[in-house]
């Protein structure tokens, strides 16, 4: 009888390995890709359509990276903008929940698991850079028993130290910074015995803004935003309220954000000194970072009414551009070209240092303006995929 039993354990055992696979990661490359990619059209005046990328996809080159779950794996599918071929996958069999793809940079994507897996690919080789595991955070325990009923807030940014990305990962009470480049823990926020509210009753927020990780925290009831140094979690300044939700770097050593009345903020990043504000802007129903398109040197904003780029080094006008109205105010710039919906279906491109009309294009349905890296841009047309155009 015994023997039985185990013969049927072996049975069921290997149906559900061919069912469902091993458990663990895997990478699968499926050829080579082609970057940067280049396509017929990229850095001519005109607004070429130079393909299609799933929605919400990272972007890397040809290759646009989204999430896919299948019968007991998750993952990650990297798919080519040319042929829709798959150019790799990466699987997670028996896998907990997945919480990317999170773009660290121009190559690599990380995907990050809630139970505290994180793993780098290198996006245009289809390779598993490096891998790290999170340990428990203060709520750990209680957060997985609340997963069952919904899952428990985690919160992925990134942020840089020079030249090197840092991934923010926020999950059961605490933050951890990983170095890009070897996944090696930087620092955590809150750390030791401060990282729990007395009544085990938190908030805790993240946003990567260049240099600095700004942290919204409310413990008991009371709120504590702090600014702190990415390379090294030092506190640099504390601030009251969220409007610095939505910051964007700016490099040079300054931020941008919007604030409650709709004014454009620019301010210092190593103390948090206002540096300039434009109170008629016109963001107050554009609150959000995605409204501002950001260069080396200007800020670029659209209000109901018009498109203006503010230069950062003073604040002051460098070109207004008079549109209609649209009801999606995202700016894309790479500091030579700007997008922006000049209505609800038609996409201008701009130049971005004068403001001057390049071309215009008009799409079947709705657009939203999505993504701009390596001279393509992402434009999101009704509900489908994205139009990838150049």
């Amino acid at each position: 009888m015994r023997l039985i039993h185990i013969m049927a354990c072996a049975v069921v055992s290997i149906l559900l390995l061919g069912l469902v696979g091993w458990p663990g990661e895997t990478m699968t490359p499926m050829g080579d890709s082609s970057y940067p990619w280049r396509p017929a059209g990229r850095g001519t005046p005109s607004i070429d359509v130079v393909g299609r990328a799933p929605f919400a996809a990272e972007v890397y080159g040809d290759v646009a990276v989204s999430s896919r779950r299948g019968l007991g794996t998750a993952g990650l599918v990297g798919e080519r903008i040319t042929d829709g071929s798959t150019a790799w996958r990466y699987e997670n069999g028996w896998a907990d929940d997945s919480l990317g793809p999170v773009r660290v940079d121009d190559r690599r994507v990380a995907a990050i698991w809630r139970d505290g897996r994180v793993s780098l690919i290198d996006v245009p080789d289809g390779r598993i850079v490096w891998q790290a595991d999170l340990p428990p955070g203060p709520y750990h325990e209680a957060n997985r028993a609340y997963d069952e009923e919904w899952g428990a807030a985690w919160e992925i940014s990134v942020a840089r130290d020079g030249s090197v990305p840092l991934v923010a990962v926020l999950h059961d009470g605490r933050l951890d910074v990983l170095d890009g480049r070897t996944g090696a823990t930087r620092w955590s926020y809150p750390s030791g015995s401060s990282a729990a509210c007395p009544t085990g009753d938190s908030g805790l927020g993240v946003r990567g803004a260049g240099e600095t990780v700004l942290v919204f925290r409310e413990c008991a009831g009371a709120e504590s935003n702090v600014a702190l140094s990415a390379a090294d979690g030092r506190r640099l300044w504390g601030f009251d309220g969220g409007e610095l939700w939505h910051a964007r770097a700016l490099g040079a050593d300054r931020l941008a954000s919007v604030d409650d009345g709709g004014a454009l903020v620019v301010r210092r990043v190593h103390d948090g000194k206002v540096l300039w504000r434009v109170p008629s802007a016109g963001l107050k129903d554009n609150p959000y970072g995605e409204a501002m398109g950001v260069s080396d040197e200007l800020v670029t904003v659209r209000s109901e009414t018009e498109v203006a780029a503010y230069r950062v080094a003073d604040g002051e006008v460098a070109w207004r551009r008079t549109l209609g109205d649209a009801w999606d105010g995202t700016v894309l710039t790479d500091g030579v070209d700007t997008y922006v919906a000049e209505d609800a279906t038609t996409l201008v491109k701009l130049d971005a240092r004068t403001g001057r009309i390049v071309d215009r294009h008009r799409f079947e349905d709705d657009i939203a303006p999505r993504w701009m890296r390596d001279g393509l841009a992402g434009i999101g047309v009704g509900t489908g995929d994205d139009v990838v155009i150049g």
